[in-house]
């Protein structure tokens, strides 16, 4: 069944069965609720006073035939205009958060729109003072339009206020490259930077990216670390008990 449903929506079975009646009434009774889009802030309000950023990939697929798109993306991209109210309400991250150390050396992992809360720690980093390294990972699929913030990330690196900053765009040669696979070439620097108390984030998809991350990070700390699976299992479990790997996927 699960198999089947996939990437159909109720509009694919209507299409389906025509025959099939139904009162409106009956109708919504199937729908269910609607359910909000969460998106990461993309700012520091140290950097942008009473403003707030976000940064939505625009969902735009074909699906058994039928030309589909994102709810809330699409909404925001195609219908909203600078007189258009849009309601929204903040949900508070309890865990997600830059360390209250200002100088513990911050790595950060966010692919595509995963770069959104990383943006926002750069532009607080900054602007409070914050003399820990930072070190981040972008990954998309290619250069030329999808490096998000390009600009910015670059002056950061030119100025030093990003001491690495690692890309992987995965259509731009013939083999696929993937930010997990960065982390892996450069194993022993991100090794030592964990040994040196560096907080590690990591933002973006759950299905796949986050998983293949956290099977690099324990590979980096048994090969880098010299430490047994059961080793670097207990270390990850300590980094997150500290509060020093945190991840915010979806």
């Amino acid at each position: 069944m699960e198999k089947f449903l996939y990437g159909r929506e109720i509009i694919h079975l209507l299409q389906a069965h025509p025959d099939v009646r139904f009162s409106p009434t009956e109708f919504v009774g199937f729908l269910s609720k609607l359910q909000p889009r969460l998106y990461s802030i993309s700012s520091s309000p140290k950097a942008h006073p009473n403003e707030v950023h976000l940064t939505v990939a625009v969902v735009r697929y074909e699906s058994l035939g039928r030309r589909c798109q994102g709810v809330c993306s699409t909404f925001l991209a195609d219908r909203v205009h600078e007189s258009t109210p849009v309601p929204v309400f903040v949900q508070t991250s309890t865990n997600f958060r830059l360390p209250q150390n200002t100088d513990a050396p911050v790595i950060m992992i966010g692919p595509g729109t995963g770069i959104a809360p990383f943006r926002a720690f750069l532009e607080e980093r900054r602007a409070v003072g914050a003399r820990g390294k930072n070190w981040l990972y972008f990954g998309d699929q290619c250069q030329a339009t999808d490096f998000l913030y390009r600009e910015e990330l670059e002056n950061f690196l030119r100025d030093g206020h990003l001491v690495r900053l690692d890309t992987a765009f995965s259509r731009d040669q013939a083999e696929k490259i993937y930010v997990q696979q960065r982390m892996l070439e450069n194993a022993r620097e991100l090794w030592s930077w964990l040994e040196a108390g560096a907080h590690l984030y990591v933002c973006g998809d759950a299905k796949r990216m986050a998983k293949d991350v956290d099977a690099a990070l324990h590979q980096i700390i048994s090969t880098a670390g010299g430490k047994t699976a059961d080793q670097a299992a207990e270390y990850v479990r300590q980094l997150k008990q500290a509060k020093r790997y945190q991840r915010d996927v979806y």
